[in-house]
């Protein structure tokens, strides 16, 4: 059955046989009344002129209303979640591959952090070799790190920001990584 919710969003919910939607000024279509649901339904676009289905130009208004914050609160979490596996990934630095995910992130702010390393040190690359690393060197990875991480976060920033102004879903779903 095709209904209009209470709250706008426009729906298909199953009625079993016998059955029937609390509220019939909001079905749009009832397969028990009229037949099967027809193909191509576009949620929020759906109209009953007589006694067919019309796909709208735009959304219903109602509908529009009840799903535009849910979608652009799920592609700020989908976008969060891309700025972080950029911020994390491997990075190439010097001519190796280093691991930058948070735990190491840590680690390497905790080194930096003492002022000084001792004349063996090293940092081991993603194969797990030590190379070895003065304090200068693991600032220069730090900073590097740091810059990607900066440039992950404007454009963070930016897209969440797009997202925000969004006035349709076509608008959210526009706005990726």
């Amino acid at each position: 059955m095709l209904v209009n919710k209470p709250n706008g969003e426009q729906t298909i919910i199953p009625v079993l046989d016998g059955g029937k939607y609390n509220d019939s000024a909001n079905v749009l279509w009832d397969e028990l009344a009229d037949g099967p649901m027809p193909v191509g339904i576009v949620l929020g676009k759906m109209a009953r002129q007589g006694s067919s289905l019309v796909e709208l130009q735009d959304y219903i208004p109602a509908h529009l209303n009840a799903v535009l914050p849910v979608t652009k609160a799920a592609k700020i979490e989908s976008l969060i979640t891309c700025y972080e596996a950029e911020i994390y990934a491997y990075i190439v630095h010097t001519e190796k591959t280093w691991a930058a995910d948070k735990k190491t992130q840590e680690i390497l702010a905790q080194v930096l952090a003492v002022g000084s390393v001792p004349l063996d040190m090293y940092w081991r690359d993603i194969t797990g070799t030590s190379n070895p690393m003065t304090y200068a060197d693991l600032q220069s990875l730090a900073s590097a790190i740091l810059a990607r991480g900066l440039v992950a976060d404007t454009k963070l920033a930016e897209k969440i920001t797009a997202v925000n102004a969004a006035t349709t879903l076509t608008q959210v779903d526009s706005v990726t990584w």
